[in-house]
């Protein structure tokens, strides 16, 4: 009786054994396929953002792209730009650069300066040097689908990106460039070297956040007093 229930309870085990095996099987091949399939998307909004971006260099046209937001854009978009609870519709930058994480795009420009030790800071003194420009990277994780011919409001390319980061922005982080004095490529384009000692700025949850919800307040504000010259 007893030899009898061992061998039973030593079956179930080789049975459960075996499950567990093959389900942490299928568990690796589906990681697998998961990653090859990531990286084929990649490579497949790789090669969309390079018809936008290698004429620009080439042909020297327009660099201005759209960077729509998706969570705007699926509820219905008619060309419009007001700011709601979900961000902007869309955000009108420069692409100067795509890499192995994602696109970069030119979101403004700001004063540097020196230092005492003659180092670039953006904290303001009185020593000021060339002015830079912001960079914004978009992370290919975030890109849903790029339309390089654009669409029936606007002919420059869009760049769907879902807005993840605080504040519904596109951007995972900012860095610094400056321009050449000597331009280059066929059609003289500018080049903007990166300025390292400038730093990164990552996106903080609560200054972010903080910023958004003052310019949607103004917003709705603005839009109370026209609705009520309107109605005058």
């Amino acid at each position: 009786m007893t030899s009898a229930f061992s061998w039973v309870d030593l079956a179930a085990l080789v049975v459960a054994v075996a499950a567990l095996a093959v389900t942490v099987a299928i568990y690796l091949l589906g990681r697998r396929l998961s990653f090859r399939q990531q990286r084929e998307r990649v490579r497949e909004l790789e090669a969309k953002a390079w018809v936008v971006l290698g004429p620009i260099r080439t042909e020297g046209i327009n660099s201005k792209v759209i960077v729509m937001n998706v969570d705007r854009y699926k509820r219905g978009y008619d060309g419009s730009n007001d700011l709601n609870w979900r961000g902007y519709a869309y955000s009108g930058p420069e692409i100067i650069e795509i890499g192995h994480g994602g696109v970069e795009v030119i979101t403004g420009a700001v004063e540097s300066y020196l230092d005492a030790g003659g180092r670039r800071t953006l904290a303001q003194t009185s020593t000021p040097a060339s002015t830079v420009i912001e960079c914004g990277h978009i992370p290919w994780k975030w890109i849903e689908d790029i339309a390089p011919e654009g669409d029936e409001f606007d002919g420059s390319a869009i760049f769907f990106v879902r807005h993840q980061a605080p504040g519904r922005q596109p951007y995972n982080y900012i860095t610094y460039r400056e321009g050449q004095p000597v331009a280059f490529g066929p059609n003289n384009r500018d080049y903007y070297r990166p300025v390292p000692e400038l730093g990164t700025r990552r996106p903080e949850f609560l200054r972010d956040w903080w910023r958004f919800m003052k310019s949607l307040r103004l917003e709705k504000k603005l839009k109370k007093e026209l609705r009520q010259r309107n109605a005058s």
